[in-house]
C-alpha cells in the first residue's frame, strides 16, 4: 500500500470516528431532550385564560421525595437542576385564598368544586401519566411559572413553553384516575416548617405525590404522615383531599403532628381548633354550607353554580380575585374550568384531549 493510500485510509477512519462520535451524541442528546421537548410542543390553549399540557417528560418523583426539601427556594433550586441543567428557574412566589368543597351528584356519584381566588394570572391544566403512579389532571397558576397573561412571557412563545418543564411541582389542585381530588389552600399564618425527624416535603411536591400514588383518602393521609411537611414561603396551607366514594377531609399541620378533619368544604381558616363549629368564620365557608344544605345533590353544573356564589370578583383583598373555577366529575375523572368570571364559558377537559 503506497503512502498515499495509506493517508486517505487513516483520513477515512478519522472522519467516520467522528461522524460516529457525533451520531452518539445525538442520539444522547436526543434521549435526554426527547421528553422536555415533546411536552414543549403538547402545550395548547385551551380556552381564555387557559391552557394545556402534556407532561412527557420523567419527573423523577422518588428523587424530589429524598431531597429533603424544607422550603421555597430548594424547591426552585431543585426544578432548575432537574430540568433546566442547573439555569436559574426562579418563578413567583405569591399567596392565593380558595374554597372548595365536595357535593355528592344526582346519579350518586361526587364531583369537587375548587375556585382558586389569586392576583391575575392564567391557568394551566396539566396531564401526567407516570410509568409508575396514577394518571391525573392538574392545574398550574401560570404566573407561578413567569408566564402568563401579568408577564411579558406568552404561554405559547419558546419561554412560556419551556416554563411549563416546572409545572408538575407546582400544582395547587387535581384529580387522578383513581377519583382522588386534592386542593391546597392558604391560611392566614407565618409559614410553618416541621422538624421532628421525619423526611421533608414541601406541600405542592405533598400534591404530587398524592396524585400519583394515593387512591382514596385514606392512603393520602396515610402518605401525608410519613413526612414532615415544608410550606412555601411567607404563608401557610391546608390541603382539602376527597375521593369518588364521597370522603373528604382537610389535613392541617402544627410544629409537632398532623390535624385530619372530616369536612366537606373548605376555605381558608383553620378546621382543627373549632371543634366543627365554623359559622360566622368565613362568609364563603357559611354560603356553601347553606347552599349545601339547601341542595345537598348537585350535577356538575350546579356545583360551578356554587362556585360563582362565592367567587371572588372584586379586588377587596389586595388585587385577588377568582382566577379559576373548576368541578371534577370524580368517577368520570373530567374536570370543567371556568377562567376568571366568565361562567358562560365551561371548558370541559378528558384525558383524551392530551392524546
Amino acid at each position: 500500500m503506497t503512502k498515499a493510500k495509506k493517508s486517505k485510509k487513516v483520513l477515512l477512519i478519522v472522519i467516520l470516528s467522528i461522524i460516529g462520535a457525533l451520531l452518539a451524541f445525538l442520539i444522547v442528546c436526543g434521549v435526554i431532550l426527547y421528553g422536555r421537548i415533546a411536552t414543549m410542543t403538547s402545550a395548547s390553549k385551551a380556552g381564555d385564560g387557559l391552557y394545556k399540557v402534556d407532561y412527557r417528560q420523567n419527573y423523577d418523583l422518588d428523587k424530589v421525595l429524598s431531597a429533603e426539601i424544607n422550603s421555597t427556594d430548594k424547591l426552585l433550586s431543585f426544578i432548575s437542576d432537574e430540568f433546566y441543567f442547573g439555569f436559574d428557574f426562579s418563578g413567583n412566589k405569591s399567596e392565593y385564598s380558595c374554597s372548595a368543597f365536595l357535593t355528592k351528584t344526582p346519579d350518586g356519584k361526587y364531583a369537587v368544586g375548587r375556585n382558586f381566588d389569586h392576583k391575575q394570572t392564567d391557568a394551566l391544566v396539566v396531564h401526567t401519566a407516570p410509568e409508575i403512579g396514577y394518571e391525573s389532571m392538574a392545574t398550574v397558576a401560570l404566573d407561578m411559572l413567569g408566564a402568563g397573561s401579568t408577564n411579558s412571557t406568552d404561554p405559547l412563545s419558546l419561554g412560556g413553553r419551556l416554563s411549563m418543564l416546572a409545572s408538575p411541582y407546582i400544582c395547587v389542585d387535581g384529580v387522578n384516575e383513581k377519583g382522588l381530588s386534592v386542593s391546597i389552600l392558604n391560611l392566614k399564618k407565618q409559614e410553618l416548617h416541621q422538624d421532628s425527624g421525619k423526611p421533608d416535603i414541601i406541600i405542592t411536591a405533598a400534591v404530587r405525590l398524592l396524585l400519583d400514588r394515593a387512591e382514596n383518602v385514606d392512603k393520602a393521609v396515610e402518605l401525608l404522615g410519613k413526612y414532615d411537611m415544608q410550606m412555601l414561603e411567607k404563608t401557610t396551607q391546608h390541603l382539602f383531599i376527597a375521593d369518588k366514594s364521597g370522603k373528604a377531609v382537610v389535613v392541617e399541620w402544627t410544629d409537632d403532628k398532623m390535624e385530619v378533619i372530616e369536612s366537606n368544604i373548605c376555605t381558608n381558616f383553620e378546621l382543627a381548633p373549632a371543634n366543627g363549629s365554623y359559622k360566622g368564620l368565613c362568609d364563603r365557608f357559611d354560603t356553601i354550607t347553606d347552599r349545601l344544605a339547601e341542595h345537598p345533590e348537585n350535577t356538575t353544573d350546579e356545583a360551578m353554580e356554587i362556585l360563582e356564589s362565592v367567587s371572588m370578583t372584586a379586588d377587596s383583598y389586595g388585587g385577588t380575585i377568582t382566577q379559576w373555577s373548576c368541578v371534577a366529575d370524580l368517577e368520570e375523572f373530567s374536570v370543567k374550568y371556568v377562567a376568571g368570571s366568565y361562567y358562560d364559558d365551561i371548558q370541559e377537559i378528558r384525558p383524551d384531549d392530551f392524546r
